[in-house]
């Protein structure tokens, strides 16, 4: 008895690891971008060049069977597209690799009739890929509509899945690996400036009482963005414009040879101390941000407008300029409808004014302090004012 056990041990052993070690599997990436321009993509033949997916099968052992499969689907409630439409369904043949192989978008496309594998030498591998199914635009009119009125992909919910079926023949070929992404495609709205400035014309409204002031703006949902922000003086008599300013002189960043100052994934930025010329009371300023956003044509640069503002002395106004600085740092920190809920109109402190008598975690602080604090993203869990 204990030796027809120790057979089936053994039996049962060996069956295990044909099954792990007769199956490809799948490493790679999706690529995902801002915007996707139809030019790059033919939805009749699913090719394209630029690269979307990118993933190599490989295998403990060689030679080895494989088929892979491919799909694309759209989800977009804008454009009555409720539940998912398949864009693009590819499948290839069963086919014998006897090296790892690299498979990408760019290759994996109905009319491509060979791969090539990474052996030494390499090997030639015959393959085809057939279109199970294709987008059929005349039951889709607002989609195609869209594509052609903008060149990209209609805004929307995407998934890409892949696929791999792999075997150690042709009769024991089942699903090894799968891999899927979702990319949720967003038109870039552009970016619009917040705080402080405006136009050139207002700058006795546009005013700051910090020659570090902080910088707002809003650019929406822009993924894999760089973003860039610069600043220079506008001289009355000398520039025109505000945009011959900007292009003037910078003193951000301090570096004339640079044209914009990096900046991380953010949309606040306080003035820096160090590595930009300081901004002197009395003096007029311009900025302006940039983004680079990744497109499936190379990155493309997205300009904000140019906001204009002046810097005041403080000790030199009439009004409680100060206490408007605070007041406006503290409504960004903690959100527009909390801040309404606390010291908006008919709540029980409008019309507060700040004092000198701040507790931070029981300690005092002044109001430039608590400015520092509030320039920086922080989470505000809790304010309390007592009369």
């Amino acid at each position: 008895m204990q030796i027809n056990k120790l057979k089936i041990l053994i039996i049962s052993f060996t069956l295990s690891c044909s099954f792990v070690f007769g199956q490809a599997k799948l490493d790679g990436q999706f690529y995902e971008y801002a915007s996707y321009y139809m030019s790059n993509i033919d939805l009749q033949t699913g090719k394209s060049d630029v690269p979307f997916f990118r993933y190599k099968i490989f295998s403990d052992i060689y030679p080895i069977y494989t088929k892979v499969w491919f799909r694309a689907t759209l989800l977009s409630p804008s454009l009555g597209i409720n539940s998912r439409v398949t864009l693009v369904e590819l499948e290839s043949n069963l086919f014998e690799i006897k090296a790892d192989i690299l498979l990408d978008n760019r290759n994996f496309s109905s009319g491509i009739t060979s791969l090539i594998d990474e052996g030494t030498p390499p090997n030639i591998v015959p393959i085809n890929i057939r279109m199970i199914e294709s987008i059929n635009p005349s039951k889709f009119e607002n989609l195609i509509s869209t594509v052609l009125t903008t060149g990209q992909l209609a805004d929307g919910e995407y998934t890409f899945e892949i696929k791999l079926f792999s075997g150690s023949s042709k009769f024991d070929v089942s699903l090894s690996d799968l891999e899927s992404k979702t990319i949720l495609v967003e038109s870039p709205t552009g970016i619009n400036l917040e705080s402080p400035g405006g136009e050139l014309a207002d700058t006795s409204f546009n005013i700051v009482y910090t020659t570090y002031p902080v910088f707002n703006w809003n650019k929406g949902v822009c993924r894999n963005c760089e973003n860039y922000i610069r600043v220079a003086e506008f001289k009355v008599g000398f520039h025109s414009s505000k945009e011959e300013a900007m292009l003037d002189e910078r003193t951000l960043p301090f570096n004339q040879l640079e044209h914009w100052k990096a900046l991380s994934e953010v949309s606040t930025f306080q003035y820096p101390l160090f590595e930009a010329r300081p901004l002197e009371y009395g003096k007029i300023y311009v900025w302006q941000v940039k983004t680079k956003i990744p497109t499936t044509g190379g990155l493309e640069n997205q300009f904000s407008s140019i906001y204009v503002f002046k810097v005041s002395n403080p000790s030199l106004s009439t009004t409680p300029v100060s206490e408007n600085l605070l007041i406006q740092q503290l409504r960004q920190a903690i959100g527009i409808n909390e801040y309404n809920a606390i010291f908006g109109p008919g709540s029980s402190l409008e019309g507060f004014n700040p004092t000198d008598n701040i507790l931070l975690n029981n300690s005092t602080i002044d109001q430039n302090t608590l400015q520092q604090i509030l320039s920086k993203k922080i989470s505000v869990k809790s304010i309390e004012v007592d009369d």
